[in-house]
């Protein structure tokens, strides 16, 4: 009964990890946007934060519905490979943002015309740092399953 109390425990982590991923690339895709238009200026910081304390787990939520299936087989690779090193997690952020942007360009009319080179680092810069997020809750203790 253990072994299944062990697997039901680490699910529970690879889930608030999983939370803790998306929330951070949430927040860090709202800093982005906050450098790049402007509104970093002291009168109207006020104003984006209280703003952010709503919009922050909303974007978080579609994050997560969007990135669900590429985090997985991330998710799934790391697990049965047994990494714990942040690149790896870091990488496999930015390749999962990769995915989401794959498919977000590949339903766009005239994509090749309106693809702004800006928005597609901007993704893979909050995936990179939704990696680690989840190596810093549930990466860095991976047990090794091969044993």
């Amino acid at each position: 009964m253990s072994g299944v109390l062990a697997v039901l425990a680490r699910f529970a982590v690879v889930l608030i990890g999983y939370g803790a991923a998306c929330l951070a690339a949430s927040a860090f895709s709202h800093v982005l946007f906050l450098g790049w238009s402007g509104l970093a200026e002291e009168e109207a910081y006020p104003i984006f934060a209280t703003g952010a304390m709503i919009s922050v787990p909303l974007l978080a939520l579609f994050m997560a519905h969007f990135n669900f299936w590429p985090s997985v087989a991330a998710i799934i690779i790391a697990e049965f490979t047994g990494k714990r090193d942040w690149l790896f997690y870091a990488l496999a952020g930015g390749f999962v943002a990769l995915a989401f942007a794959g498919l977000f360009y590949r339903g766009a009319e005239g994509a090749a015309e309106t693809h702004d080179m800006a928005l597609l680092l901007a993704m893979v810069g909050s995936g990179v740092v939704g990696g680690l997020a989840y190596w810093l809750v549930a990466g860095m203790w991976t047990p090794d399953w091969r044993k």
